[in-house]
This record gives C-alpha cells, structure tokens and sequence, in this order.
C-alpha cells in the first residue's frame, strides 16, 4: 500500500509540472552537501554565475536520537562542485560513530530551466563502532545522472529534478543495486511571498549515506517541508530547510534542520 500511494503521488506531480518554462531554483543543499532537496541532488551547481563559490552547510537529523552533519561544497568554473561532509551518528550508545561523505557533480547542459549533470559520491566509515568493520566493509560509492527542468504546479513556479544511479560500492561489497530518486521544490505563492518560501519534497529508494540511523535506505522514502530564501543576493546566499523525513513510515518519522550560508569569491 505505501508504494502504492508514493507512486501515485509521483506520477501526478510529474504530470503537474508537465510543461515547461525556464524557472531559477533556490540553490540550497541536501544532507550530504551537493546542491538538492532533501536527499535527492539537482542537475545545478551551487554558483552558476560565479567561478568559484563556497558554501557551508549544517544538518540535524532527528529521529530517536541526533546526527550531525557538517559540509563544506567548492563550486568551480560555473560547471562543477565538489563537497566534503561528515556525518556524526549518536546511536544512543557508547558505540557512536561517524561517516567521512565526499560528493562531486559536473554540469554538462544549462539552458534555461534545464540542465543535465553527472555526478558521485563516496562514503567511508570512520572508526571502528558499526559492528566492528574491517576495513573493507567501510566504504561505499555510487554514480548517477540527474535531470533537471523547471514547470508549473497550479500555476506556481516549480522545479523538478529526475535521478537515476548506480550502487557500484555498498558496505565494502559490489552492488547491482540501482538508484533512483524524484526531487521537487515549488515557490509558494510568490506575489505575496516574494520568492521567499518554497516546499521542497523528494522520493528515493537510497538514503544520503549506506550507514546512518535516522533515514532508510534501499527502500522508497519521502521527505518534504519548507525551504527559506531570506537573502536575496547575487554574491551571499542564506538558505534554511525545516523538513521531516520518512514521512510515510509510522514507526520511522523524523525531523531535519538544514542550514547553507554561501558565497562567490
């Protein structure tokens, strides 16, 4: 039942932001730190109108207890960005632990609203807490290709973004796992709001890192809540997502606070 209704609810947004018009997104970051939604990446890059941009991004995670995720992203050239994150896990034990998270993404079409980028990221597991790894079960990698094209939803400004990858690595083991994911950002009512408030949601059967606790993976998930663009600037950026995870599991609901402060060098 649950997949039922999370493809359904895919299938009408994509049709509802069926036809397309060049739209700018808010450029916020996901939990591992690229230019997304919540879990989901974009096809943009965090500065496309700068070569060379910083942004610096936290994230809370709660569900039962609390994951910290700090992330530094370089965006280079207009075309490319590189992040470094690291998620802290508090399992609620002595046996916390935290995930080393690295990600890239290259720009390879922009015009408009639409752009396609290539990207992956790597993950590796950083001491010896999750169930007393050896090294070769601490890393994990994946490619994807992510398609980007702004629309309308009720007449409102949207923006949608289509991934699908591939699982080369997971927990030290090759994969032939695909993923896929859905993300979706919409203006809420710009003439009164002034491109102030959007709804961000996304759809994915991976979760932002193999090992955490507070977001499932390899399974469908969906994420959504509201994303604040207070600063309009064409050389500072401050972008605040207040979101909840998981939200169509009874027993696997959480929160997220994500914050990104940004500028153009």
């Amino acid at each position: 039942m649950k997949e039922k209704r999370l493809l359904l609810l895919v299938l009408f947004m994509t049709v509802a932001t069926g036809s397309i018009f060049a739209q700018s997104s808010v450029k916020g970051m996901n939990a591992a730190g690229i230019t997304g939604t919540i879990v989901a990446p974009t096809a943009r890059i965090g500065w496309e109108k700068s070569d060379l941009g910083l942004d610096f991004t936290y994230s809370m995670v709660m569900k039962n207890h609390l994951s910290h995720i700090p992330a530094v992203t370089v965006s280079l050239f207009r075309k490319g960005e590189i992040s470094f994150a690291c998620d802290f896990e508090d399992t609620g034990t002595s046996r916390d632990y935290s995930n080393l998270l690295l990600g890239g993404k290259f720009q390879m079409y922009k015009e408009g609203g639409s752009s396609l980028a290539v990207g992956g990221d790597l993950e590796w597991v950083l001491g010896d807490a999750v169930k007393n790894l050896d090294s070769s079960k601490k890393k994990s990698a994946d490619i994807y290709l992510v398609a980007t094209y702004g629309g309308s939803f009720f007449n409102l400004p949207a923006v949608t973004s289509m991934m699908i990858g591939w699982q080369l690595l997971q927990a030290g083991e090759f994969s032939s796992n695909f993923n896929y994911s859905m993300g979706f950002e919409m203006g809420l009512f710009p003439e009164t709001l002034k491109n102030y408030v959007y709804w961000i949601s996304d759809f994915s059967n991976y979760s932002y890192a193999i090992y955490n606790e507070r977001i499932g993976v390899n399974r469908g998930m969906f994420n959504t809540g509201l994303r604040f663009d207070p600063l309009k600037s064409s050389r500072f950026k401050l972008v605040v997502n207040v979101l909840g995870t998981d939200l169509l599991d009874e027993d696997a609901r959480g929160f997220m606070l994500n914050a990104t402060f940004g500028l153009a060098l």
